[in-house]
């Protein structure tokens, strides 16, 4: 018997994986590939760390100053933004099916950072 998950209108056969999170993570980071996504970063310099409790595991996503994009697991020490959720509630939000304010007010989703950085992080999700 397999188990269902249900993310808002998205369901899944079991708990997402790894795999899933950093595939949605990688499409993020794809899009600094775009011209006009770049021509917007360019000069934001930053490392986001994501945390995924529930799969131990955690991703930087680091913006360089040429708004390039590169994306690894791993830990940092000092990240300028951190993002921190569990994988379900992570592939919702992408998904649109959770909305992102719903998430962070219920607590399933935290964030650090300033505020400028995490309005602009926002356009990517």
């Amino acid at each position: 018997m397999t188990q269902e998950l249900n993310i808002g209108k998205q369901k899944y056969e079991a708990m997402p994986t790894k795999e899933q999170v950093f595939e949605s993570l990688e499409e993020i980071r794809r899009k600094f590939e775009d011209p006009s996504v770049k021509e917007k970063f360019k000069g934001f310099k930053r490392d986001i760390q994501f945390k995924f409790p529930d799969l131990n595991a955690q991703y930087v996503l680091s913006i360089s100053e040429d708004a390039t994009a590169t994306l690894k697991e791993g830990f940092l020490e000092k990240p300028h933004v951190t993002v921190e959720t569990d994988s379900a509630t992570f592939l919702g939000i992408r998904s649109k099916t959770i909305s992102a304010t719903q998430a962070y007010m219920s607590g399933r989703l935290k964030v650090k950072g300033s505020m400028p950085d995490l309005l602009k992080l926002q356009k990517l999700m």
